[in-house]
């Protein structure tokens, strides 16, 4: 080799040694003359052990898997697309019987060629690239070869696959615009309603007033297998205690006074393959709650008046705002119509539980209501700050009504923290307070370090030292401030 190619050699090393990737010179005749020190790291042989050695030599050391011996062709165009289907545990998919060494192959073909082999010696995945180089006058003077550890990028895309798998599954835990929520207890709250829906089993979703009870039982109606049939919702509260039988179950022709001279279908068999929302259920009285109780153990009604036995085939959701256990202690709901409810129980938590919702809530409802009055209002930082500050007591729907308030009134487009405190307290506007002098803030902030540094350190001289103070401003600021030390 003429003395300008073994400068050509050296400045290929040194071109890899800080590269990460392992690289060695081949000769034409098949040996390898240069190394630099990464063939250790990666493919577990000393760089000392490689040189003067043949590129059959380290097959035949069995430093590599002839199991996984990937040829990908004449250049790198094939390396990408092959790495999005690749990984560690499906590389045989891939082999090449009989494939080819790859130094030896671009020697034989002089061309750049590429490929993936296994290492025996530690499990590694190598990405292989072989480029010759050629003389002047067009002769193979050497090939190059280069090794890349692909170990941790296959575990990064393999990860990244799974993480991309978990993303659309969460994404099948979605229920559109009318649930909105990424917080952890939301998802909690979306899986379970994910799992529910494909059930038969009562279901009893618990919350505060406004957390969105309603907007999950028909989220779970929507996705059950009764999605077709009909949905009844049934407001406990509003039907009087008087009139709660004939209601659920209806009544027979003159069945009682005011009853209408025809009959009667009650709520639950106008619901009959389908599902019945039992909103409110801890205002339904006691004496309907076993008659109730019973209807849902039998799948079956007798109306008012009646002596008819009607099968019914219902699925029953509830909602209570209330701690149903707590009322089965008091006496003030049945207990086994408690069990008979809490099948499978949702607990919807309050908005000030989960503040990371606030943001995407509120945009949504700003996003609705802009294009219900054609405003085109948003929120300025001082705005989001406030809106994530607020305890909400009233939950989404408090929310949502805060929002639609703020695009009805006011000209101007932006919304600012302000607008959101004046929407809050309605027409109760807070008192502006005098802004303090800084001087006085400043003086009752090294009050309370000089009184803190007092417990702890007793003597000026300790507080000083702790304070990065000299004793003399310690001791001004003292007598300046009034602080009695301990």
């Amino acid at each position: 080799m003429q003395e300008s190619n073994w400068h050509l050699v050296a400045a290929c090393m040194l071109l890899f040694q800080y590269t990460g990737d392992a690289a060695y010179i081949v000769m034409p005749d098949g040996r390898i003359v240069e190394a630099n020190d990464t063939c250790r790291e990666i493919l577990g042989i000393h760089r000392d052990d490689i040189l003067g050695k043949t590129v059959d030599d380290l097959w035949d050391a069995g430093i590599f898997d002839e199991k996984v011996n990937v040829f990908l062709g004449y250049d790198d165009t094939d390396v990408n697309t092959l790495l999005h289907s690749l990984n560690e545990n499906g590389l045989e998919e891939y082999n090449v019987k009989d494939a080819p060494r790859l130094s030896l192959y671009a020697i034989e073909k002089k061309t750049a060629v590429t490929g993936i082999n296994k290492l025996a010696s530690n499990g590694k995945i190598v990405l292989y690239v072989c480029i010759p180089i050629f003389k002047d006058g067009g002769a193979l003077d050497f090939v190059i070869s280069i090794v890349r550890d692909l170990t941790d990028t296959m575990m990064l895309k393999s990860k990244l696959g799974k993480m991309a798998q978990d993303l659309e599954y969460l994404k099948t835990l979605q229920f559109g615009s009318s649930f909105i929520g990424s917080s952890p207890e939301m998802m909690r709250v979306k899986y379970l309603i994910s799992q529910a829906a494909s059930s038969d089993a009562t279901i009893l979703i618990s919350g505060e007033t406004g957390t969105g009870k309603e907007v999950v039982a028909r989220d779970i109606f929507s996705k059950s297998n009764r999605r077709d049939k009909p949905y009844i919702r049934i407001n406990c509260s509003a039907i009087p205690d008087s009139l709660f039988e004939s209601e659920l179950f209806g009544y027979e022709k003159g069945a009682f006074t005011g009853a209408l001279n025809t009959r009667k279908i009650g709520l639950l068999e106008l619901a009959n393959e389908g599902t019945v929302l039992l909103d409110e259920i801890e205002d339904l009285p006691l004496t309907m709650q076993a008659k109730l109780l019973r209807a849902l153990q039998e799948q079956e009604i007798i109306r008012v008046g009646g002596n008819e036995i009607v099968k019914i085939d219902i699925r029953v959701i509830a909602t209570s705002n209330k701690d149903l256990k707590k009322m089965v202690e008091d006496g003030l709901f049945r207990r086994d119509f408690y069990y008979r409810l809490n099948v499978v129980s949702i607990n919807i938590p309050p908005l000030r539980e989960r503040r990371e919702d606030i943001v995407a809530l509120a945009g949504t409802f700003l996003n609705r209501s802009n294009e219900k009055y054609k405003r085109s209002k948003f929120f300025e930082p001082s705005a989001i700050t406030r809106l994530e500050a607020y305890e909400w007591p009233g939950n989404v729907r408090d929310l949502e009504h805060t929002v639609e308030r703020l695009v009805i009134i006011g000209d101007q487009s932006e919304i600012t923290g302000e607008d959101i405190e004046m929407a809050i307290n309605g027409d109760r506007v807070s008192p502006v307070k005098e802004m303090p002098h800084l001087q006085d803030m400043m003086d009752a902030y090294e009050r309370q370090l000089l009184e803190n540094a007092a417990k702890k350190y007793r003597t000026s001289r300790k507080m000083a030292e702790a304070l990065g103070v000299s004793q003399p401003t310690i001791l001004r600021k003292i007598k300046h401030l009034g602080v009695k030390p301990e």
